[in-house]
């Protein structure tokens, strides 16, 4: 088998190529739903999880979302479900300089999208159990993502006020403008790494129903190695960056594209 430079690849080989580098698609996500939980915490706890190419921004927002994703043709029609934390920051390289958000990691419940957005965009991926949205008494919102049966963390939201085209569209537009920040770094088997680089992506989000609130919480278990291995460290991580105040809470349902055309290195 000889590879073709112009064409885009994917392990495993023996499936050919997905496209030609010139023609990347958008990746259509046609029925999507969102419960976000934003909160201030420490700048100096925000720093010291970033590479050191990125820096926090004068806000010290720590971003914790939960999606569920249906009706995806990469997945012929079928669903997966993530739980993702995120931190503000900014990249000022020699030629980019961009503020966004730094995706520490990006929990899912299905092995595909994990090989995808890990090979090519270097988004930080690892395998979790994702619960449906949780509708508790008094409209509380809850999701929650564990490994092997044991609770990792998760949020709940206090009730939420629905909002008016206007603030939709306005939202639709903000998130749209702010990609998402990462860190591709793939090892290799002997010498430096295969890759080692920060990386850009954005989405076109389209924003159908939303509703905001004030009130809510993060919370987290404390699992050990023995039950869910090296993802212990993940979460002691992620334990450090505290709750100062709880800025907004947000539910959202729509549709997006995932810019796979706009992808790539910063530098």
């Amino acid at each position: 088998m000889k590879l073709d430079n112009s064409k885009y690849y994917r392990m495993p080989l023996i499936m050919g190529p997905l496209f030609d580098r010139g023609n990347i698609p958008r990746i259509s996500y046609p029925k999507t739903e969102s419960l976000v939980l934003q909160y201030k915490s420490d700048p100096e706890a925000i720093y010291s999880l970033l590479p050191e190419c990125y820096q926090p921004t004068k806000e010290p927002i720590v971003t914790v979302i939960f999606n569920y994703f249906n009706g995806l043709d990469f997945m012929a029609g079928g669903e997966y479900r993530t739980a993702t934390v995120q931190v503000s920051a900014q990249f000022k390289g020699e030629h980019d300089h961009v503020e966004g958000d730094y995706i520490l990691v990006m929990f899912e419940n299905d092995t595909l999208p994990i090989i995808g957005g890990r090979e090519d965009l270097g988004v930080p991926k690892w395998y979790a159990d994702i619960s449906p949205v949780k509708r508790l008494s008094k409209g509380h919102l809850r999701c929650e993502a564990s490994l092997w049966g044991h609770l990792l963390f998760g949020i709940e939201l206090e009730p939420l006020k629905l909002q008016n085209k206007v603030v939709r569209l306005v939202a639709s537009k903000k998130i749209s403008e702010r990609p998402w920040l990462c860190y591709k770094y793939i090892p290799a088997l002997d010498g430096p790494p295969d890759a080692d680089y920060p990386t850009i992506t954005k989405n076109d989000v389209k924003i159908e129903q939303m509703w905001l609130g004030e009130l809510g919480k993060i919370f987290f278990s404390s699992p050990c190695e023995e039950d869910v291995a090296s993802v212990k460290h993940i979460i002691d991580a992620l334990k450090t960056l505290q709750v100062h105040q709880v800025i907004q809470t947000v539910h959202i349902c729509g549709s997006a594209f995932l810019r796979y055309d706009l992808s790539r290195r910063l530098k």
